[in-house]
């Protein structure tokens, strides 16, 4: 349960204060991966007490296992923003699409509103059995598998990571299963979509051509690939601290 919030799901009158900020770990990461842009935007004047990061791994079992809601009140709070990184921001796109969660506006970092490839319609995402590949390997060592995963997109270490097996399969089948392309068209909050130039995990189309509202804006960072979290933290603190000096509109 993320600190300084009513317990229970509800309309957002529970948030205490004015703004709040939640940041939704990646796949396998725990929420000690935003440490680090979190103390920047601490020392830069912003208010620890309005962040709070939150796992995968609990978020989608609410979403998709209808486990205990992790978020108290806050998923509906008009004064809020959602960030996500990888999975974590699939998953909020999931919850935005069913309702679960209505924040003002939502900054979904290096993810896509679909993360496999559809040959039927041309959408450029992982192959299937790349993905078959990845998830066999967890199966076999979640260790290995991990440390494949992020000398191939250069992610770091020194972060809590989730290492049992189960979890993790599980949570490359909710990635695998997200698909909210025909959502998005018809998507009325505000979403902005952060991405490296060159994620290799990406579509390399502007999705939002094709499957796109009006209310969405896409920013693509040159270099970083799918470690924006770490390579671009002071894009990311300059954001919070935007949204917390001026309100959501500027985000």
């Amino acid at each position: 349960m993320i600190d300084g919030l009513v317990e229970g799901c509800g309309n957002g009158s529970g948030l205490k204060g004015g703004a709040h900020i939640v940041l939704v770990s990646g796949w396998s990461f725990d929420s000690s991966m935003w440490r680090n842009l979190v103390d920047g935007y601490v020392a830069r004047g912003g208010d620890r007490s309005v962040i709070h990061p939150l796992d995968w791994l609990e978020f989608g079992r609410w979403i998709f296992d209808g486990a205990d809601c992790p978020v108290a009140e806050m998923y509906s709070g008009e004064n809020t923003l959602w960030l996500g990184w990888s999975l974590g921001g699939a998953l909020i796109l999931e919850a935005l699409a069913r309702k679960n969660l209505s924040p003002r506006q939502s900054v979904i970092l290096s993810a896509s509103p679909r993360f496999l490839q559809d040959t039927a319609s041309g959408w450029q995402g992982m192959p299937e059995k790349n993905w078959q590949a990845l998830r066999r390997q967890v199966g076999r060592s979640p260790d290995a598998a991990l440390n494949g995963f992020d000398t191939w997109l250069g992610l770091p270490a020194g972060f809590g990571r989730q290492q049992e097996a189960g979890a993790l399969q599980q949570g490359l089948d909710w990635l695998a299963a997200i698909d909210q392309r025909a959502w998005l068209a018809r998507a009325t909050r505000p979403i902005h979509w952060v991405f490296g130039s060159d994620d290799p995990l990406l579509p390399t189309q502007p999705w939002t051509e094709s499957c796109g509202s009006a209310c969405q804006q896409l920013t693509p960072l040159q270099g970083g690939g799918h470690a924006l979290p770490w390579r671009h933290e002071d894009y990311l603190m300059n954001l919070l601290l935007t949204y917390s000096a001026r309100g959501i509109e500027d985000v």
